[in-house]
């Protein structure tokens, strides 16, 4: 098992940094199977580690994350929750999903690991889509001086009849302002 999961690393295509908006880098690679692309933002923030991972794990209102519109906790413990959330993303439909997150967090450090699962029991209500597919993670990574390195890496298949070319420019922005209301504290 652990050869299979090394091969699938090793395997996969490096990211093409496509630019900086704001001190925020933006790169992407595409994803086997899968005709939308991988994102990764990378950035700097003074914010204290414990912060931006409590922003990111979802501790604080839902009015803090962009394009949230609801969340109910399905189950929570001290470093793992399930939400099930509607997002309300510009251009399209709404759409909901089921979600895990995992936080590690060490003195330096913390990773915030995020997956969609299958819950039949909280389907989509109206118009409402649900995604495909979404994984990812938040890293926090204590540098010098105060700094904290900021990554947020995610894979996200909308569902619906959309195409890569219809919303990628969406789920860049999307990702870049969460990124940016996370390392200024907005």
């Amino acid at each position: 098992m652990a050869q299979l999961l090394l091969m699938l690393v090793v395997a996969q295509a490096p990211f093409t940094v496509r630019g900086t908006e704001d001190g925020v880098e933006l790169a992407d690679r595409p994803v086997g199977g899968s005709g939308f692309v991988e994102l990764r933002f990378v950035a700097t923030s003074t914010r204290p580690i414990d912060t931006l991972c409590g922003e990111a794990f979802g501790v604080l209102p839902v009015a803090r994350e962009p394009h949230l519109v609801s969340r109910v906790v399905l189950s929570e413990a001290p470093n793992e929750r399930v939400t099930w959330d509607v997002i309300a993303p510009p251009m399209v439909s709404r759409r909901d999903y089921v979600v895990r997150k995992v936080r590690v967090q060490t003195a330096t450090s913390c990773e915030i690991g995020f997956e969609a699962v299958d819950d039949r029991l909280h389907r989509p209500e109206g118009d409402v889509v649900r995604l495909r597919s979404l994984r990812g993670f938040f890293r926090f990574e204590a540098l010098t001086e105060g700094q904290v390195r900021v990554v947020h890496q995610v894979h996200m298949d909308p569902g619906g009849w959309l195409t890569p070319l219809v919303v990628e420019q969406t789920r860049q922005r999307m990702g870049l302002e969460w990124v940016k209301r996370l390392v200024a504290g907005r």
